[in-house]
């Protein structure tokens, strides 16, 4: 195994190695680069990496293939537009985002996710940085053609990088703790990781057309912030990232761009939330990605600590809220097959508004999460903790459910899993130290309870020995 020491002084390099090739990063960065060199911003707070989606077809006739040639230009199109789109939403302070593009060869979210964590074009992603990546298809079956998402999401750990690891041994273990009034004790929930694939969504040639033409007005750099100023258009296909720093200036109505030492570009992006508003509502995916991103901004700020060595610039007041807007209306647009997204969603409105205090409406947006995903163990047991908050916890009067109940359900689900368990405990052992027995709690046979929990507990003790 290797030391926290060593792991320091790998990580220490790195940021040397950043300072040393890349100038400070500015509140907001973007790129260009190609997927089989891989690339983002050390020194921005986090970073989403949209990739060309992938055209396919089970047809292999001719007309068939010169069909998918024009999707897969359409593809890389949307990636660039999807980047745009980063910073038409709520950036959340630190944002860097670079598109990722098929160069010499098509490339897998795998590819580009391993390049990241172990340092391609840029050092390996420093711990405690945020990454969303969005990566997908467009398939066309028969007369339809469809496009499907899937979103990864992490903060980084300190594990030291090495290809042969599965990805998720590189993610902060996300979860959340709330306190019981007995001498400290505390319940806690794991949160599922993000990694989501939504349901296909049926979309047109003439919505890909349209995808087409918004990108011509997206990618002309004008030499100044007016729409007869001269403009060149944005190449792709470098083999090296094209970087540069991003300002919104004239109210919003222009990105301004100034390329890095690598020959980004440098000028005026008009912006067209028009192009945005029918990017989300073709994709509602992008308001799921931006939820999360804030979601994890908030937490970045809340926890930093042993994890998150590297000082990142904290998340701007209304963070949270921001956040908690993009998930809602995520939840609010009519689409089928998503059932896991929504869940998270609502879990994840849950937590913050647990951060905030407001445990009501954190037990019925973690209710709804248990209402959309049954089988999702992680739900319950939030449910659980919102419960345990309303029921029992100083200066409350809020009915609620039973705890014992939610914990129990958890259980029931994942028995291979403590966390519900030891929560039953604490909670048990709550209502034996106060003699209290709320309204709607059932405190009968406390001591037989106890000891069928703490010998399930004691069984996962030996187990882990």
């Amino acid at each position: 195994m290797i030391s926290s020491d060593i792991r320091s002084t790998f990580f220490a390099g790195c940021l040397a190695m950043v300072c040393a090739f890349w100038p400070a990063t500015p509140s907001h960065a973007g790129a260009i680069a190609s997927c089989d060199a891989p690339f983002v911003f050390e020194g921005s707070a986090a970073n989403i990496v949209p990739i060309e989606y992938l055209a396919t077809s089970a047809e292999t006739h001719e007309r068939e293939g010169s069909r998918l040639g024009k999707i897969q230009e359409t593809a890389q199109h949307l990636a660039w537009l999807m980047k745009l789109d980063s910073w038409h939403q709520p950036t959340y302070g630190s944002l860097g985002a670079v598109a990722h593009v098929f160069n010499q060869r098509r490339c897998t979210g795998d590819d580009v996710l391993m390049g990241l964590i172990v340092g391609s074009d840029s050092p390996p992603i420093p711990p405690g940085q945020i990454l969303l990546m969005l990566e997908g298809k467009i398939f066309i079956e028969g007369e339809e053609i469809f496009l499907q998402s899937r979103l990864r999401g992490f903060r980084r750990n300190m594990e030291f990088p090495d290809r042969r690891r599965p990805f998720t041994r590189y993610m902060i273990a996300e979860s959340v703790e709330a306190a019981l009034p007995n001498e400290g004790a505390a319940l806690a929930a794991a949160l599922p990781v993000i990694d989501v694939t939504f349901a296909p969504r049926a979309i047109t040639e003439a919505e890909l057309d349209e995808i087409d033409e918004s990108f011509v007005g997206a990618s002309a750099i004008h030499q100044a912030p007016s729409d007869e100023s001269p403009a060149s258009s944005l190449r792709f296909g470098h083999d090296r990232p094209q970087a540069f720093s991003v300002q919104l200036v004239e109210g919003g109505d222009w990105i301004k761009v100034a390329g890095h030492r690598s020959g980004g570009p440098t000028g005026f992006i008009r912006t067209n939330p028009e192009v945005s508003e029918f990017l989300h509502a073709k994709l509602p995916e992008l308001d799921f990605v931006n939820g999360i991103l804030g979601f994890f901004r908030v937490r970045q700020t809340m926890n930093a600590g042993p994890d998150d060595p590297v000082s990142f610039r904290p998340a701007p007041p209304g963070a949270a809220k921001h956040a908690r807007a993009s998930l809602q209306r995520f939840l609010d647009r009519e689409t089928i097959g998503d059932d896991d997204a929504k869940a998270l969603a609502s879990a994840l409105i849950g937590v913050l508004d647990g951060q905030s205090g407001e445990w009501k409406a954190a037990r019925d947006a973690f209710a709804a999460a248990v209402a959309t995903a049954p089988y999702r163990s992680e739900y319950r047991n939030l449910l659980g903790i919102a419960d345990a908050q309303l029921c029992c916890s100083e200066g409350t009067e809020i009915a609620s459910g039973d705890p014992a109940h939610a914990f129990v359900d958890a259980i029931s689900i994942d028995p291979e899993n403590p966390t519900a368990l030891r929560n039953l405990d604490a909670f048990l052992s709550l209502l034996a130290t106060t003699g209290q027995s709320p309204e709607g709690i059932d405190a009968s046979r406390l001591n037989e309870r106890q000891g069928a929990v703490r010998k399930a507990l004691s069984g996962f003790e030996e187990q882990s020995r």
